[in-house]
Protein backbone atom coordinates (compact mmCIF):
# COMPACT_ATOMS: atom_id res chain seq x y z
CA UNK A 1 0.00 0.00 0.00
CA UNK A 2 1.43 3.31 -1.04
CA UNK A 3 2.22 5.73 1.47
CA UNK A 4 0.12 9.00 -0.08
CA UNK A 5 0.83 12.74 1.22
CA UNK A 6 -2.95 12.73 2.84
CA UNK A 7 -1.00 9.82 4.85
CA UNK A 8 2.27 11.97 5.62
CA UNK A 9 0.03 15.36 7.25
CA UNK A 10 -1.88 13.39 9.32
CA UNK A 11 1.57 11.52 10.25
CA UNK A 12 3.06 14.84 10.74
CA UNK A 13 0.26 16.12 12.91
CA UNK A 14 -0.45 13.40 15.28
CA UNK A 15 3.61 13.14 15.95
CA UNK A 16 3.14 17.25 16.86
CA UNK A 17 0.29 16.82 19.23
CA UNK A 18 1.98 13.85 20.71
CA UNK A 19 5.15 15.62 20.99
CA UNK A 20 2.91 18.93 22.87
CA UNK A 21 1.25 17.02 24.95
CA UNK A 22 5.13 15.48 26.17
CA UNK A 23 7.11 18.47 25.66
CA UNK A 24 7.37 18.58 29.67
CA UNK A 25 8.29 14.80 29.84
CA UNK A 26 10.64 15.21 26.83
CA UNK A 27 12.43 17.93 28.61
CA UNK A 28 12.62 16.03 31.95
CA UNK A 29 14.31 13.42 29.89
CA UNK A 30 16.82 15.81 28.47
CA UNK A 31 17.77 17.74 31.42
CA UNK A 32 20.38 15.11 33.48
CA UNK A 33 22.83 15.07 30.36
CA UNK A 34 21.47 18.24 27.81
CA UNK A 35 20.12 21.64 28.40
CA UNK A 36 16.52 21.06 29.62
CA UNK A 37 14.90 22.15 26.12
CA UNK A 38 14.38 19.20 23.76
CA UNK A 39 10.56 18.82 24.43
CA UNK A 40 10.53 22.86 24.53
CA UNK A 41 12.19 22.62 20.80
CA UNK A 42 10.84 20.00 19.39
CA UNK A 43 7.49 21.25 19.99
CA UNK A 44 8.36 24.53 18.87
CA UNK A 45 10.00 23.12 15.45
CA UNK A 46 6.82 20.95 14.86
CA UNK A 47 4.37 24.30 15.91
CA UNK A 48 6.32 26.40 12.89
CA UNK A 49 6.06 22.77 10.08
CA UNK A 50 2.69 22.75 11.17
CA UNK A 51 2.27 26.76 10.02
CA UNK A 52 4.21 25.80 6.54
CA UNK A 53 2.15 22.61 6.11
CA UNK A 54 -1.09 23.86 4.47
CA UNK A 55 1.23 25.56 1.67
CA UNK A 56 3.10 22.32 0.97
CA UNK A 57 0.61 19.68 1.58
CA UNK A 58 -0.87 19.25 -1.93
CA UNK A 59 2.75 18.69 -3.44
CA UNK A 60 4.06 15.02 -4.32
CA UNK A 61 6.03 13.51 -1.83
CA UNK A 62 7.28 11.53 -4.07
Amino acid sequence: MPITTEDTVRWINQVALVLHENREFLTQLDSPIGDADHGINMDRGFKAVLEKLPAVAAMDIG
